[in-house]
């Protein structure tokens, strides 16, 4: 994926909106720049106290699938998937 993007007066530049949306940024993500020669490479610095939120958020929203599955606990859905006997593990 290519795109390009003009330098505004102040030295800011607008992240294509495919970009943006591809990488979940919005208005306050920290990014990060590193300067490799000729290259910049932009990241998302992500928060952990972020992911702790979204953590919480989305925490035990699949349990409903899994015992409408039949599955008792994830353990037992990932032991089933991966062909082994219910409670054994490597």
């Amino acid at each position: 994926m290519k795109f390009q993007s003009k330098v505004g007066e102040r030295g800011q530049v607008v992240i294509p909106k495919a970009i943006r949306d591809n990488l979940g940024l919005d208005k306050n993500t920290a990014l990060e720049f590193e300067l490799k020669g000729a290259t910049v490479t932009l990241r998302a610095k992500r928060d952990l106290g972020n992911f702790d939120l979204a953590m919480k958020k989305y925490a035990g929203s699949l349990r409903e699938s899994f015992l409408a599955s039949g599955y008792k606990s994830v353990d037992e859905y990932i032991d089933d998937i991966r062909g082994r006997e219910p409670g054994t593990h490597d």
